[in-house]
C-alpha cells in the first residue's frame, strides 16, 4: 500500500468511529483503481474490489468531491463525500470516500414532519384564547429577548436573568396573575427573587 494511503487510515478509522453505526469509510488506490481498506463495510464491498474511479474526471485543482447521493446494495440512500488523497509531491494517488446511510435520518424527519404538520383549525374566536396566553407571552417574549441579545435562557446569569425581569416588567408581562410564579420557574429562580428583582426597577 502507498504511504499516502497508510497515512489516510487513521484518519478513515476515525470518521467510521465518529460516525457509528451509520457510514462506511472506503480508501481507495487511485492508479489501481482497487480498494485498499474499508471500515464499516456498508456497502458489502471487501478490500481488493474494483474501485470503478477511471470513470470520475477530475484535475489537480480538485480536492474535494460533493457531498452527493448514492444508492445502497438494498435500496437504501447515501450521502457520500470523496476527498483526493496526494503524496508528496502534489500527485493525487487514491481516494478516502465517506459514505452515510441517511435512511434513517430520513424516516426521523418524516415522522418529525408529519407531527409538525397534525394541526388543526380552531373554532371561530378560541385561536386567541389559546395562542396569546400569559405562559406563550412570556415564552415568546423571553426567548426573542435572549436571541436580540445572543443569550441562552438555560445559561442565563443572575445579571441577565434580573435584566431580563425588567424588560418583561417594561412590556406588563407581570399586570397577569401567575406572571411572577412562572417567571420565576422558568428561570429557575424562586418567586421571591422575582419580586425583589421588581422591586429593585420600581424604586429606580
Amino acid at each position: 500500500m502507498k504511504q499516502s494511503l497508510k497515512d489516510a487510515l487513521p484518519l478513515a478509522e476515525a470518521f467510521v468511529r465518529l460516525l457509528h453505526p451509520f457510514a462506511e469509510v472506503v480508501v481507495h488506490d487511485l492508479k489501481e483503481d482497487r480498494i485498499e481498506a474499508i471500515f464499516n463495510p456498508l456497502s458489502r464491498r471487501v478490500v481488493g474490489d474494483n474501485s470503478h474511479l477511471e470513470r470520475m474526471n477530475f484535475d489537480d485543482s480538485t480536492t474535494i468531491f460533493g457531498p452527493y447521493d448514492k444508492t445502497n446494495w438494498d435500496g437504501r440512500p447515501m450521502k457520500s463525500i470523496s476527498v483526493v488523497i496526494r503524496n508528496g509531491k502534489g500527485n493525487a494517488e487514491g481516494f478516502l470516500c465517506i459514505n452515510v446511510d441517511t435512511s434513517a435520518f430520513e424516516t426521523a424527519n418524516s415522522m418529525i414532519q408529519s407531527f409538525l404538520k397534525n394541526t388543526v383549525s380552531l373554532p371561530e374566536g378560541s385561536e386567541r384564547i389559546f395562542k396569546d396566553d400569559l405562559y406563550e407571552k412570556i415564552n415568546l417574549y423571553a426567548n426573542n429577548y435572549c436571541r436580540n441579545h445572543k443569550l441562552s435562557i438555560s445559561a442565563l446569569s443572575r445579571h441577565e436573568k434580573r435584566k431580563l425581569i425588567h424588560a418583561l416588567l417594561g412590556v406588563g408581562a407581570f399586570k397577569e396573575r401567575n406572571a411572577a410564579t412562572y417567571v420565576g420557574r422558568v428561570l429557575g429562580i424562586s418567586r421571591a427573587t422575582v419580586y425583589n428583582y421588581l422591586k429593585e426597577q420600581e424604586t429606580v
